[in-house]
């Protein structure tokens, strides 16, 4: 199956509803397009020591239908979009892909003689249960598209607790703290975190060699902020820590040369310049 497909057929079929959406609630303004950009600080590849800061400009697309259960809501956002396939404010579902950067020999000097990872699209599945009290349960997970029915996979199951603060009447602050565990198959954990076998007495080679097996690799902790700057100005800011363990902080790759330690930091601000 070519990688791009299930990608496009989230956008396929999202602005195909667009386009034929006739109703009152599209006349309310339930479609915003907006500009805007930002910074990026994160590790430049998972369980690096080294980091990557990037200034990003960003397109976003969201359509909203509060009136709906199924099919109410995209979402666009650089190289990530989603689709809402049910949403009763209890229990939702919905569908993803995003765009996976890889990692490169030339990242790191330590990563000479390990196999490039190379840019790729992602496909998942995303599960959301509301709790009392602001908080919910969280379930993902997440596979290339190119191996969508075999091959390696990422999953992650999270609590998440989400307060909003009403700066006026249409302009909320919501803050959403989670706390997440990762849990990958031996696939997905060899493919970022094990070492080849050493050509035949190389006196250069870095690492022995190392096969992680299946099981939970990552502890995170984030914290989300949503404010408006003006009417048409709304601000982002993304904080994480992601903590390697298991078979992924055993890497020669994260004990030797990287980092089990993983901190990223984003900013965004977004200008909403059309609705329809």
């Amino acid at each position: 199956m070519n990688r791009f497909v299930i990608f496009l057929l989230i956008f396929g079929l999202t602005f195909s509803l667009l386009a034929s959406a006739n109703n009152e609630e599209i006349k309310k303004h339930s479609t915003s397009v907006y500009v805007g950009g930002g910074f990026i600080s994160k590790p430049t590849y998972e369980g690096s020591s080294s980091r990557r800061f990037m200034w990003i400009p960003m397109v976003a697309l969201r359509y909203k239908d509060e009136s709906k259960k199924t099919l109410n809501e995209f979402n666009f956002f650089g190289p990530y979009a989603d689709l809402s396939l049910y949403n009763d404010k209890k229990f939702n579902l919905s569908i993803f892909g995003q765009y996976d950067f890889g990692r490169q020999n030339g990242d790191d000097n330590s990563l000479v003689g390990l196999e490039e990872i190379d840019p790729h699209f992602q496909v998942g599945l995303d599960l959301g249960y509301s709790l009392p009290m602001n908080f919910a349960l969280g379930y993902s997970i997440v596979t290339d598209t190119k191996g969508f029915y075999s091959g390696s996979y990422d999953s992650e199951l999270s609590l998440k607790y989400e307060k909003l603060l009403w700066i006026n009447f249409k302009q909320p602050l919501i803050n959403t703290t989670s706390l997440s565990f990762n849990y990958a198959n031996a696939d997905y954990l060899n493919e970022w975190f094990g070492t080849p076998y050493p050509a035949f007495n190389d006196p250069n080679a870095m690492y022995q060699f190392y096969k992680p097996e299946s099981g939970i690799y990552k502890v995170s902790l984030a914290n989300k902020v949503i404010f408006p700057l003006s009417k048409k100005v709304t601000g982002f800011i993304d904080i994480g820590y992601n903590r390697l363990i298991g078979d992924a902080g055993d890497s020669q790759i994260v004990k030797r040369q990287g980092s089990s330690n993983q901190f990223s930091l984003m900013f965004n601000a977004m200008y909403e310049f059309y609705t329809f």
